[in-house]
């Protein structure tokens, strides 16, 4: 069962307190790594309208679009620990194998179970700057898997700078003209063949 909460719920036991409450407590440090991850799948969830919903966690890949399978993978160069420099960017893109895999009979079976990799990059690099609600300092990247699999088929990160040699930066507002762009390009293609 699905339920989408609002805020305003009272946590039954606790009189004073409620689901706000938990949230505030539990996600105001944006910029540790799971509330960042959080968020820029929230502002690609946005983006495509599919926030209006609760969001049901699919397991393997993050959001569902015109059927199509979506891995979100975010990053940034802000912590929120002192940091000497800032982090370096890199996406977890590692092919499954075994029950994970398409074939759950194989064990050396290797894929990508997402069809769409949205890459989002928390791009300031200054702590004093740093605004994780500012969209201005995002940036998103659209891959096929396809084309991971054909450039980095067995590589299990991505870098900042193979990721910009495959897709150009987004802004948040574009990702949905582009993610359709992308998809009819490839119903055009399958019609063709």
């Amino acid at each position: 069962m699905c339920v989408m909460y609002f805020g305003h719920e009272k946590i039954k036991g606790l009189e004073d307190t409620r689901i706000k409450d938990f949230w505030q407590w539990t996600y105001s440090d944006l910029l540790i790594s799971k509330n960042r991850d959080d968020v820029g799948l929230f502002l690609v969830a946005n983006a495509l309208d599919l926030t209006r919903m609760p969001r049901i966690n699919w397991g393997k890949i993050d959001l569902r679009y015109r059927k199509k399978k979506i891995a979100v993978r975010t990053s940034g160069y802000i912590q929120s620990w002192k940091q000497k420099k800032p982090k370096r960017i890199s996406f977890d893109i590692s092919p499954k194998k075994g029950i994970d895999a398409k074939k759950e009979d194989s064990m050396t079976f290797r894929n990508r179970d997402a069809e769409i990799y949205i890459f989002c990059v928390l791009v300031e690099k200054d702590v004093k700057k740093i605004d994780i609600l500012n969209l201005e300092q995002w940036n998103f990247y659209i891959v096929r898997a396809s084309t991971l699999d054909e450039y980095y088929p067995n590589n299990k990160k991505l870098s900042i700078r193979p990721l910009k040699q495959l897709a150009g930066p987004l802004k948040q507002d574009r990702i949905k003209a582009n993610l359709d762009i992308l998809i009819d390009l490839e119903l055009t293609e399958k019609m063709v063949l």
